[in-house]
Order: C-alpha cells, then structure tokens, then sequence
C-alpha cells in the first residue's frame, strides 16, 4: 500500500455478512461493523448464538488465536499434538495457536507472546492495555530496540503514535482489555504499515489475511440496491475503470458501503471481496440544485468539473461518461459524491444508488413491530429537533447508535402497486408510476397482503429507502410537489417531503402548462399519474425570521426547501435560504407554506425576493406563419457566467414582450419542441447609471450616482456593435464607457444584472 490508512476503526465502514447475521448484543455501530469483518476474515469469530460478547475480558489463548490467524497463518494443525505449557495441554481448544505463537519459525523471533518464568502460559488470564500494545507492535516487527526500554510507558506511547489505540478509551496500562477493545485495536493494526514501511512499502497484515487487494475501489452496488445483481454480488469503480461483470462478495456486503473508497479486500478461501479498508483520499458529497454544461450548482457551493471528469449515475447503468456528455443526466435533488486523488484532482462525480435499509436500525413508529427509542437519544425529524409527542404513527425512524440520534421523517408515496419481482408478496423491487424501487428483506414482509394493481403507500427512511408498504386505506401520503421537466408525456416531481418522481408517466388537463408549477399527484388505474394544477392559497401567517428559524409561531427545518415565484403563474425556482439577504422575509413576500405532521415548516414559496431566478438577456419575438395557424416564439440571448448562450420558448401569444432593451426571463420556462409556455411575460430592467472603469471595485461591485451596487455573480457584458456578449474582464479591457442594469434599487437588494457597452 502507498500510503498509511487512516484509522480504521474510525472510517471503516464495513459489514461483510448479510444482515441477519449481525451479532445481537453490539449496539455501537462502529463496533459492530469492526466484529463482522474480522469475524469475516476468520480472525476473531463470535462466541456463538450470534453473540460476539464484547464486554467480556480478553484472555491470553483468545489473544494467540487472533494474533496468529491475524500474521496469515490459518492452518495450525501441526502445533496442536503436543503440549509445551504444562497448563496447555495439547486438548485445549487454544493449544495449536499458544504452539505455533512460541514455536513456528516465523513467529518465534518476533516473540509475540511468552510463558512465565515458572513455566505456565496462564492460557484464561485477561489481559491488560500495556500488554495488548507491547503484543501488535511486536506483531508489527518492532523490537525493544525500535521502542525503548521503558515498559510499558513507551510501548503504549508507540502505539498511540501510530493509531493502534485509536478508538478505545483506555489509559491505564493495567486496565483489562475488552473483546471490544481488543477488535477496535486489531483492526487499526491490521492496516498500520510493518516496521520498515513507512509510505506502504513493506506492506500491512491485510495483505497476509487477503489472497488479493485493490486499491482505488468504490462500491457503486450491491443486490440490495439493485435488483439485477444476485445475492453476494456487487459492481466496483477500480482503479479509475467499471467491470460490468459484478464481483463475487463474503455475503451481502452493508449497504452503508455504498460510495466507500478504499483497498478492497479479496479473501482467501473462496476469492470473494470481504469489504474496503477506506483510504485518506478526500470526498465531499453535496445536493445538486441545478447542472450547467461548465458547473453543478450545489447546496453547499457551485463546482467547476473538467469537461472529461468521468462520472458515475447509478440510474444510467454500470458505465463510466465524461462530464460533458452527461452533465444534463445529472437532476436537481441528486446527491453527488466527488472523489479526489492524492493531488486533490477531482477524479470521480458519482450520482449514487439509494441503499434499502437493513431493518436493523430503522423502523415504523406506533406499529407493532416498532422498538422503542432509547431515552438518551435526540430525536430529530425532518431536520428538526423534537420531543417525542410530535411522533405520528407510520413515521419512519432511524435509530444513528454512533451519534445517539433518532432520525425521523414522514417521506412517503402513494400510488398503484404495478408490478413486483421476483414475487408480489415477497418482492426484490416494486414499479410504481413507472419507477422501480428496491426493497430490503425486512421492507419486504410487509407485502405479503398486498394485491397488484391496489393503490399502496410506501414509507421511507431519511436515506430515501423503503422500509415498508401498506394499503392506502390505512395510511396515505399527501401528494405535492413542483413539477421540474416535463418530456414526451413523462414529467420529473419534486415532491414536498423530499422525495422525486423521476421520468414518470402523466396525463393532465394542460400538462403544457404544468412545468414548476405546484401540483397534486393521483393514480390512474393504469398506474399513471394524474396532474393536477394547484393554487398557491395556503400558508401560515406571520414573517419569516431567518436566523431564529421561525415562521410566526412555526419552527422552520434547517433543511426547508425554498422556492421563488418571481411573478403571479410563473415558475416555481428552487433558490439557497443562504442567498436571502434579508434578516426577515415579510408575510406578504411569503406565497405558500408546506409543514410535517409535526407542523414544523419543512417548504416555503416566496416571491421575488433574491433576483436570482431570472435569466437576464434580450428576447427576440417572433412569429412563424403557415397555411393553418400561427405560432409564437421568444429567443433569448444572455451570458451563461461563462460564454453567450441562446434558449427558445413557444409561448402561446406575443403579448407582453418587451425587446430590444435588457429584460429579466423568469427561470423554469420549457425550451422543450412542442410545449407551449402560458403566462410567459418579461420584466424590464432599470438603467441604474453610465460609469467609466474607474468605477468597478474589482468583480464585486460598482459605485454609482445611486449608490454602491454590487453586481451579480454571474453578470455578462452585451456589446451592442457586435451583437454578443464578452465577460465583465475582456470588456474592462477594450471600452471606457459601460451602461448598468439592476433589477431593482440597491435599498432593496437590487444587483447590476446587466451591463450594454458600445
């Protein structure tokens, strides 16, 4: 390996049997993943009864075994006929590993373990925390020489020096280590480079236990995230490439994996992946709010990728495209993963499968199947921090052991019950409205009295996995959402809990007229959705304080949704809360509210609030002629932040379209062959001031005879003799003389959106 792993315990996320064969009394996490991968690799099993006893002490037998399998030597056999310790005989179950830990010629040197002086090896006494850091450094091949003379003060400083003790909370050299303890330090051990290889070159004690490793593998599948991959499949991005044909895996590998990067592990019997040691290289994971040939737009910040930066979406099949062949794949709402390399060079965007839940740790609230929620757990639902008498029935819970959080959410859909495989009552994967939704073992008891063609809901966890399903008599979801494309009869839905109805087949009375517009979704008995067009009437009353989270009397979700409605019937455009300038968004401002059942404000319409959801240009109307009719189009030509593009709408009439002089365009209109845009209006913008350079303060503003305005962040610079637009640099370079537009006054929060030099 080329570089140390960071602590294992730490980052390793692994979980290597299915699920069922989780051991019962680990309730951490982090631990529990730590037992199943050394359990996997044959290094420290469970006690039986799936019981792996992590509180119990350590001895010294279980620490030979462990040791000895843990330096690759499985096979033992040899040392198990004779006795060498008088309190060892050769019928206990530890003889062979005590035997071969004093006497195979490559472990006696290292003197790993030694018998008293009077003779015994004392094989069932515990033992403590200098013990266990003298034993997996001399593991490692470090020598009283490499430490110091000082035991066990120096040895326990080594090991903390070099991350064998990350994750345990022990000081005291005389402190009994645990079973637990013992896994979490063996783990980091198992990764920790052998003395002399330092920056990887001599190699881990992962390679003595692994017939193979891979470095640079991601886990993009497995069969629990999709349903044409069998049980102990899964697909790996590997070394910069895809091998569509799935790799064989030591059981079901946990979905928590997903998107993991690290060495993959290959083990030794039947060759199959055991898990990923995760590596020091970065990732970020950010939601997508908009995609543009040369930038994602996230809730976090905008990325700039590389037009050849290979990209993964997971929906698009096992196959790797660079960005600009497939940016447009790329939907609002995705949560995209960047991978970097050892330079901090963007390498990898991967728009990842969503993971079914194992059951273990999430669960529907108030049924009988439900477990209770530890006392000392925050709950928090839809992102907010509640008690638990804001709970509903059919809530989903999930139970974060490692954060003692319970994260709950009311995410749910319903709709018609298409199809189910491989089974109806006892399915892999359900369609809905066209979608197929992968469904765990656990989620899939609860359709055993489901019918097809039945109208039935399915609930999510805050992952965007099915937990269960149930009749839509019992319980049903309240189907809004913004309609973001609409394509040859298929439309995408952000619903307002969180959800997306992605490229699903609908029908309505003007579907032309549904693109961002709020709507509410039916089911047909042909399992499409009906559209129907929904009027923004509702909300709770009161401002909007923003620092204090507060709408009225409401709480608002850290995680709200945001939407602007520039003007009255024109689309909805999803904005950042952090682009809001004011300190207070008055109640008139505030167009339509969305709360949860707890009546925590979870989605807010507002009106022009930002400036940010125009495109800023000039149109050009236009109208073609033919022997039956007439049609309507606006052309629109304005700077993309980065070259001059152009957009054309079919609108169903000319009237009120102002050209030949800087008008704003409200963002969401269709551009789509055939979709006619009602309402389509344009809003003029105000000459503000004609400066000189001198007036620009750098990029971020400009000093006029009204005032400072600061410019948009995205500003172009139209040049009238020319007929094309240059950015705000060239023009600074070559013209002295520059007309400003904003979209309103600076007091109000107005920006230059547009600059006309000549």
């Amino acid at each position: 390996m080329k570089k140390r792993l960071l602590s294992i315990l730490l980052l390793l996320i692994l979980a290597v049997t299915p699920v069922s064969a989780a051991f019962s009394d680990i309730s951490d996490s982090r631990l529990e993943q730590t037992a199943s991968v050394l359990d996997a690799l044959g290094i420290m099993e469970g006690m039986g009864n799936n019981r792996f006893s992590p509180d119990t002490a350590l001895t010294r037998a279980q620490f030979c075994k462990l040791a000895v399998t843990a330096m690759g030597f499985s096979d033992v056999t040899a040392y198990g006929s004779y006795t060498i310790f008088p309190d060892v005989k050769n019928t206990h179950w530890a003889a062979q590993y005590i035997n071969a830990a004093v006497r195979h010629p490559d472990l006696k040197e290292q003197a790993i373990i030694r018998g008293y002086a009077d003779g015994t090896f004392g094989p069932d006494k515990s033992v403590n925390f200098g013990e266990v850091s003298t034993m997996l450094l001399r593991m490692l091949g470090y020598t009283e020489q490499d430490i110091g003379p000082f035991w066990p003060a120096d040895y326990i400083a080594r090991a903390q020096s070099l991350g064998l003790t990350d994750g345990v909370d022990l000081t005291d050299a005389k402190a009994t280590v645990t079973r637990g303890h013992a896994a979490t330090m063996l783990l980091n051990t198992l990764g920790t480079p052998l003395k002399g290889g330092e920056g990887g070159e001599g190699g881990t004690l992962l390679d003595k236990v692994a017939s193979a490793t891979v470095e640079n593998c991601i886990l993009l599948a497995t069969s629990d995230t999709n349903a044409s991959l069998e049980p102990n499949e899964a697909i790996f991005y590997e070394n910069g490439a895809i091998d569509e044909t799935p790799r064989k895996t030591a059981g079901t590998l946990d979905q928590s994996l997903i998107g993991m990067r690290g060495t993959l592990i290959i083990g030794k019997e039947d060759k199959a992946a055991v898990g990923i040691v995760p590596d020091d290289n970065e990732s970020e994971t950010f939601t997508v709010t908009s995609v543009e040939p040369n930038r994602v737009r996230t809730e976090g910040r905008s990325l700039y990728p590389d037009r050849n930066t290979k990209v993964f979406i997971a929906r698009d099949g096992w196959k790797l495209s660079a960005f600009s062949e497939v940016w447009a794949n790329i939907h609002s709402g995705d949560k995209l993963t960047c991978y970097y390399d050892d330079y901090g060079t963007l390498e990898l965007m991967a728009v990842l499968p969503t993971a079914t839940a194992s059951g273990g740790h999430s669960f529907v609230y108030g049924v009988a199947t439900a477990v209770s929620i530890p006392e000392n757990y925050t709950i928090i639902k839809n992102g907010t921090t509640v008690d638990a008498t804001k709970l509903k029935k059919y809530d989903v819970v999930t139970l974060d052991a490692a954060n003692r959080q319970a994260l709950v959410t009311d995410a749910r859909i319903t709709g018609r019950y298409q199809s189910g495989t491989p089974t109806i009552s006892y399915p892999q994967s359900v369609t809905m409205y066209g979608m197929t939704f992968a469904i765990s073992d656990t989620a899939a008891l609860s359709f055993a009295d489901l019918k097809l063609d039945a109208e039935i809901t399915l609930l999510f966890n805050t992952e965007g996995a099915v937990i269960a399903a149930f009749p839509k008599a019992q319980v049903s979801a309240d189907m809004q959402g913004v309609v973001t494309a609409l394509k040859d009869g298929q439309a995408t839905v952000n619903l307002f809990n969180g959800l997306v109805l992605r490229d699903i087949n609908v029908e309505a009375t003007d579907l032309n007229s549904m693109v961002g517009r709020v709507v509410t979704i039916a089911s047909t008995k042909d399992g499409t959705a009906r559209l129907t067009k929904r009027s923004l009437g509702s909300k709770v009353s009161g401002s909007w304080t923003i620092a204090d989270a507060k709408l009225g009397d409401r709480l608002v979700s850290p995680q709200v949704k945001v939407y602007e409605e520039v003007l009255p019937g024109a689309p909805l455009c999803a904005i950042q809360k952090e682009d809001i300038v004011q300190a207070t968004i008055q109640s008139k401002q505030i167009r339509y509210t969305i709360a949860d059942s707890a009546g925590t404000v979870t989605n807010i319409v507002l009106g022009d609030v930002t400036g940010n959801s125009w495109v800023y240009g000039f149109v050009y109307p236009e109208q073609r002629v033919s022997d039956e009719e007439s049609t309507y189009f606006v052309r629109v030509e304005y700077w993309n932040g980065s070259k001059m593009e152009q957009a054309v709408y079919q609108v169903d009439s000319l009237s009120g379209i102002v050209g030949s002089i800087p008008v704003g365009i409200p963002k969401g209109y269709s551009t789509a062959e055939g979709v006619i845009n009602s309402g389509f209006t344009t809003q003029k913008l105000k000459l503000i001031d004609t400066v000189d350079v001198e007036a620009f303060d750098g990029a971020g503003g400009v000093q006029t005879h009204d005032g400072y305005y600061e410019l948009a962040s995205e500003i172009g610079v139209y040049v009238e003799s020319r007929d094309e637009f240059i950015s705000l640099q060239s023009a600074k370079s070559n013209y002295k003389s520059f007309r400003l537009y904003a979209n309103t006054s600076a007091e109000n929060g107005g920006r230059i959106r547009m600059i006309v030099v000549s």
